[in-house]
């Protein structure tokens, strides 16, 4: 029994001089800069911002690795534009890995401002995001963060052929031109319903008449207006 204490006793003792001793070491080599940041490798941030992500890196250099918390890096890089998720990971001794995953532009508008992308998230991209592959709207106003959400929303809908589309902004809501031959106006609200809508419709709309404009805002159904101004009389429903 006392063989067991005494064996106990000095187990006890080492572990508490080897915890001691690392501690006192890590100190040594905290206090002498060995996990100071000096490198961060930064994958897949590709046409980001780089700047900005840049700004937000730089205060961090010097400082120890085990003092950066790698959820507040996260939270900091992703209110950089175009960041669709960020992971901040260390890596002893010195380093940081940053895995950047980009948003994908899904639709660009053109307005008084200038040309700029917009994200799957109806957020607003850099310039370098922009590309000939994504539908542009025209837009005759100002768009707020409520009407890009409710576009993205509409443009990334996989049933929707946008590279044929023609589009334009008012302020009746969004307006989407077939073949320059006539207008389907979508509004604001439910885009997805009421484009779906019109498809259902469209083998039915009369081939004659003087109609240039398809209302689909109206529950369900679909108002014909002529190239006058409409009065109750001038409109068909279908």
């Amino acid at each position: 029994m006392k063989d067991r204490r005494r064996a106990a006793f000095w187990i006890l003792l080492v572990s508490g001089l080897s915890a001691f001793a690392l501690a006192m070491g890590y100190r040594w080599f905290e206090r002498g800069g060995t996990f100071d940041l000096d490198t961060v490798r930064i994958r897949g941030i590709r046409v980001a911002d780089s700047s900005a992500v840049c700004e937000v890196v730089r205060p961090l250099f010097g400082t120890s690795i085990w003092q950066i918390d790698p959820s507040e890096v996260q939270e900091m890089l992703s209110v950089v534009p175009g960041m669709d998720s960020v992971k901040v990971s260390r890596v002893p001794l010195n380093s940081l890995i940053i895995d950047i995953r980009i948003s994908d532009p899904v639709f660009a508008v053109n307005d008084s401002s200038g040309i700029y992308a917009v994200s799957s998230r109806g957020e607003v991209l850099p310039p370098s995001f922009l590309t000939d592959s994504i539908p542009v709207i025209e837009s005759l106003k100002r768009m707020d963060s409520e009407i890009t959400r409710k576009l993205a929303v509409w443009f990334r809908s996989e049933e929707i052929k946008h590279d044929s589309l023609l589009c334009r902004y008012t302020d009746r809501g969004l307006s989407v031109f077939v073949n320059n031959d006539y207008e389907v106006l979508l509004g604001v609200d439910q885009l997805s319903e009421r484009w779906a809508c019109y498809k259902q419709l469209a083998y039915s709309l009369p081939v004659s008449g003087n109609w240039h404009q398809v209302d689909m805002r109206y529950s369900s159904q679909a108002i014909l207006r002529t190239n006058v101004e409409s009065t109750p009389s001038q409109e068909d429903g279908i």
